[in-house]
């Protein structure tokens, strides 16, 4: 039996391991919470909107969850594609020729970039994968961005690709991208948006919302407020995308592997690159999507002024 000591020091060491989170944008401690999401510990900021798991997971919730994280093991034919497409938009950005992914997962854009004459750099917490990236010559940082690794003003380009909704301190890391970048010099990243119109199908079943693994889900007007915050001014912003895969799973619970190539949303996308009509049929999606804020992820390109 636990004496009252033992109990007591427990009870710190929980409430340490679980600390209430401050709006992850504005730092207001108002908030109220989602009803189809209380599970997962989501609340809205009752002063800037922002959706949020008012719950910091602690070191070992992490560690589990991290631990059997699905990591690519090829890139597809039409990923491939899109990241060709983003490199040409990049091409305006190109100075010194250096490029930073932060969260770069397998590498495979850092890999695409390198072939066409970027310095590419990345940042990843699985050792593992640290590893393959250094030796296909990307150089590599284990664990989370530090910005004392860079002088400031290093990159051209900064990139992260669905990682800022998995931070505690996702402003924090929107502040260390403008430090990284030089006067003139370019953000592109895309996050999960909490006004799509899959959350509404879907409802307390949406698979996105999913703690500890999703943490912060920003609209066009809180990703807005935060780029503002940490420092940028100039911003294009997208919302584009359905995902079936995803409503399936939240409606029926039926899973499918994200990295496999033969799930639902892949075999709709490789069908639309072949067909003229489907890809016309998906630009005209994709503009209602984005006019109306609805589309499941949000694309941003902003620039250091």
């Amino acid at each position: 039996m636990i004496n009252s000591s033992g109990q007591l020091a427990l009870a710190i060491l929980y409430a340490v391991e679980h600390m209430q989170r401050p709006c992850p944008v504005c730092g207001g401690e108002r908030s109220s919470g989602i009803e189809q999401y209380t599970k997962h510990y989501f609340v809205k900021c009752l002063d800037c909107g922002m959706a949020f798991a008012s719950r910091e997971p602690s070191s070992s919730e992490l560690d589990a969850m991290y631990s059997s994280y699905p990591i690519r093991a090829e890139l597809n034919t039409v990923t491939r594609i899109r990241f060709h497409q983003l490199l040409d938009e990049f091409e305006k950005y190109r100075s010194t020729g250096r490029l930073i992914d932060v969260g770069c997962g397998s590498g495979f854009f850092l890999d695409v970039a390198s072939e066409r004459g970027w310095e590419v750099h990345g940042t990843e917490y699985d050792q593992g994968v640290v590893d393959s990236c250094a030796a296909r010559g990307i150089h590599m940082r284990q664990g989370p961005l530090d910005v004392r690794n860079y002088e400031p003003g290093t990159f051209d380009l900064v990139t992260s690709f669905e990682v800022l909704e998995h931070l505690v301190h996702p402003q924090q890391e929107l502040t260390y991208f403008h430090q990284l970048l030089r006067p003139g010099g370019a953000l592109y990243f895309t996050t999960p948006n909490y006004n799509a119109l899959s959350r509404r199908i879907a409802g307390s079943g949406w698979t996105i919302v999913n703690y500890p693994e999703h943490l912060n889900l920003y609209t066009a007007s809180t990703i807005g407020n935060a780029l503002g915050r940490a420092g940028f001014r100039k911003t294009q912003l997208a919302t584009t995308g359905v995902s079936i895969m995803r409503i399936r799973a939240s409606l029926t619970s039926t899973q499918q592997d994200n990295t496999d190539s033969g799930n639902d949303d892949q075999l709709i996308r490789t069908s639309i690159e072949k067909n003229v009509l489907l890809k016309m049929l998906k630009n005209c999606i994709n503009f209602l999507l984005s006019v109306t804020r609805s589309g499941d992820s949000i694309k941003v390109l902003t620039t250091r002024q």
